[in-house]
This record gives C-alpha cells, sequence and structure tokens, in this order.
C-alpha cells in the first residue's frame, strides 16, 4: 500500500523531549507487535521512525546554534556599522568646521543623507571619502585628513560588509535549520499517530494492548507559530 505523511515545517505541537519520548513508545510497541500491525503500516514507516529518532538529536540543538550564531552576526554587523558611521560622521563634521569649500564638502559627502543603522548609506558614505581622498589626496591632506583616517575607514568598510555578508548567511541558515527540526518532529508526530491508529484498529476488542496504543495520542502540546508551510511526504508500502 501507498500512504502520505502530512508534514508541516510549523513549530511542532508537542515539546523535543516529549517528540523523542513518544517516538520511543511508538517504536517499541511497533516492534512489539510488528506480526499484527504490519499489514496496517506503510512500509519502512518503522526503519524510517527510527531513523527520524536519532537524526532528532542532532537538530535540535542544531537549530539553536544556528539561531544564536544568527543573533551574534547581527551583533557583530551593528558593531561594524557604528564604527564606520562614526568614523564617516567625523570627517564630514571636520571639514564643516574648517570651512571647506561647499564644492569640496559635497565631494565628501556633507549634507548627503546618512542614516546610521543602514548598510547601503553608511557604506557609500565611507566609499565616498575614500575616492575623494585617493583622486585628490594633497587636497586631502591640506584638509588635515591623513592616511591613519583613510585607513582606517577602510578597514571600516571592509567590516561592514564582511559582517553584512555573514548576517545574510547567517539570516538565511537559521531558518532552514529550524524548518529542519520541525519537519522531523512532525514527521515522527506523523508516523506515531499512524502507529497509534494501526493499534486501535488492531486491538479493537483487547483493551489491554489498545491502551497502549491510545496513550501516543495523550500528553500536554507544545506551542505552535501560526501560518507555517507544510508539505506532504509520501511513504510507500
Amino acid at each position: 500500500m501507498t500512504a502520505t505523511l502530512i508534514v508541516k515545517s510549523s513549530y511542532p505541537r508537542k515539546g523535543f523531549t516529549a517528540i523523542t519520548q513518544l517516538g520511543l513508545k511508538a517504536l517499541h510497541l511497533a516492534f512489539t507487535h510488528a506480526a499484527a500491525l504490519s499489514p496496517r503500516l506503510p512500509q519502512d514507516l518503522v526503519e524510517e521512525l527510527k531513523s527520524d529518532i536519532e537524526s532528532f538529536g542532532d537538530v535540535v540543538p542544531g537549530a539553536k546554534q544556528a539561531r544564536s550564531e544568527s543573533v551574534a552576526a547581527t551583533s557583530e554587523q551593528f558593531a561594524a556599522l557604528a564604527d564606520g558611521y562614526e568614523r564617516a560622521r567625523q570627517v564630514r563634521a571636520a571639514l564643516r568646521r574648517v570651512k571647506a569649500s561647499a564644492d569640496v564638502q559635497r565631494a565628501y559627502g556633507v549634507g548627503r543623507k546618512m542614516r546610521k543603522d543602514s548598510v547601503s548609506d553608511v557604506k557609500a558614505a565611507i566609499q565616498q571619502i575614500l575616492d575623494r581622498a585617493k583622486d585628490k589626496p594633497a587636497e586631502a591632506k591640506s584638509l588635515g585628513i591623513v592616511q591613519k583616517d583613510l585607513d582606517g575607514l577602510a578597514l571600516a568598510l571592509a567590516a561592514i560588509t564582511d559582517a553584512d555578508t555573514k548576517q545574510d548567511q547567517s539570516r538565511a541558515s537559521a531558518p532552514l535549520t529550524t524548518q529542519e527540526r520541525n519537519r522531523i518532529g512532525n514527521r515522527i508526530l506523523a508516523a506515531v499517530a499512524r502507529i497509534e491508529g494501526a493499534g486501535r484498529l488492531e486491538f479493537a476488542n483487547d483493551e489491554t494492548k489498545r491502551a497502549s496504543f491510545e496513550a501516543l495520542g495523550a500528553g500536554p502540546r507544545g506551542k505552535r507559530n501560526a501560518g507555517a508551510a507544510s508539505t506532504t511526504e509520501g511513504v510507500s508500502g
């Protein structure tokens, strides 16, 4: 027979510890009553459940680590952005104080909007200063802008670019790792439900044995995220 497990990438309806415990209980029942349940279950469901339980212990901490790395990358980006913003702002302020001509001030970006929380604004401001100083080094020196200032700006620009790249990568990997964890957790729950249903049917007139399968459907529910996507995964049998 062929069956389809409905597997969601949303947060599982039970906690991760409960999922593992339920999976192990269902696996034990499936092995214990293999001969009776086998005709009612998709082929390979039990082996795939065993594999999912084993891998679930790896992806749960992996998802937490990915989230932590994403937060760290964001903090690194903020620090680099703040440093670059302040360096560019002080160059502009110095040009105003030395009363550089309007044309020179415009060439260095004075008067141009620069939001301190905008990567594109800060990078553009730094790059404009570096480009002008490179094109007219004598002018930069006459304004009090020395090589140390330019080196600091160049390093700040590189740090912002690097931090922004890391932040994008971490932001992308964290949801993927979390979704993988959620899918495996939900796949375990779907397999548990299939085993529970098979046991209820097989032992409909055996209250003692049936109770063990009915217990798989009990227990506390975990929090869920609304609106998450769901997928179907085929299990052939």
